[in-house]
């Protein structure tokens, strides 16, 4: 696994400084280059409201200036032959998403609860675009600033659908375990909740899926040359996920996020509570339409062998 460029933008907020040290380690680990980005935004209450411009021309290059100075004041403990500090105008959402495609980046790495141009992103539309529209891992952390300075991934939990994109999943995690000299566990979710209207039939049916999914993901491990131990969980999925990552006091979440044209349905709807609920950072690889499987390929690999 390669992360040679790290896109790391930035809002100046406590929440983004709180991402440093994990930014400045795997920048070490991966001997990264890293850009930090910083979008300079229009403030949207000097938008024209009718035919009348309220810009003031002054003020905003004034407000420019105060942001560049900042981005070069901006402190990472990184090499300065590795690092290079960029600031462009526009839309957040937008603004880093398009320097991702264009500028070969690796990895992305967010700060969820910033305020400014990142804040708030799981609400809003800079997570739109940039989880689904940018071709890299993104790797977000949600955690409070006081827990947000652990380094080091030891443990990672990788959540799994059955899907035609999983194989490429696990083969992404298998690397990227291989690289940190880290551990990976499985966790799928089978909802109980969504059993309970035949639970009056001669049959459980819950258990039935769960016995299900435990054989397809093993074969599908099987495609993908992994052997990772697997829980499946009865609960939904945001709250198995969590869950699951607390009680093996996972260091990394991985998930997937589609971009084929069938992609990790379950988890596209729940990546936003996964991301925000969870105890760890999350990384989240974008599976390419060339990686993921027809229909008939992904039923000869979850057949029973």
């Amino acid at each position: 696994m390669k992360f040679e460029h790290i896109l790391f933008p930035v809002d100046f907020s406590a929440r983004s400084r709180a991402v440093n040290k994990q930014v400045e380690w795997l920048a070490d680990r991966f001997n990264a280059h890293v850009t930090l980005l910083h979008v300079f935004e229009i403030p949207a209450s000097w938008y024209p409201a009718g035919e009348a411009t309220f810009f003031n021309m002054e003020c905003l290059e004034e407000l420019k200036q105060i942001d560049a100075q900042r981005l070069k004041d901006y402190a990472l403990e990184i090499p300065a032959n590795r690092l290079q500090r960029v600031q462009v105008e526009g839309s957040a959402a937008e603004e880093i998403a398009n320097w991702a495609n264009a500028h070969c980046v690796d990895l992305v790495v967010l700060a969820t609860q910033g305020h400014g141009a990142i804040g708030g992103f799981l609400l809003g539309s800079v997570a739109t675009r940039v989880l689904h529209s940018t071709p890299c891992p993104v790797w977000t952390d949600s955690r409070m600033l006081e827990s947000s300075n652990n380094l080091g991934v030891s443990k990672i939990l990788c959540a799994v659908e059955m899907t035609g994109e999983t194989v490429p999943l696990l083969r992404f995690t298998h690397k990227l375990a291989q690289d940190l000299n880290a551990d990976v566990q499985l966790i799928h979710a089978v909802p109980e909740a969504a059993t309970l209207p035949y639970r009056y039939f001669d049959f459980d049916l819950h258990s039935q899926l769960i016995e299900r999914a435990t054989l397809e993901i093993g074969n599908l491990q099987l495609a993908a040359g992994t052997s990772f131990p697997l829980e499946v969980s009865g609960l939904n999925i945001s709250e198995a996920v969590e869950k699951a990552a607390t009680g093996d006091r996972a260091d990394l979440l991985v998930i997937g996020r589609g971009r084929a044209q069938k992609p990790f349905a379950r988890f596209q709807s729940h990546a936003y509570d996964i991301i925000k609920h969870s105890p760890c950072p999350v990384l989240s690889y974008a599976v390419g339409p060339q990686q993921t499987t027809s229909d008939a390929e992904f039923a000869d690999t979850v057949a029973v062998l």
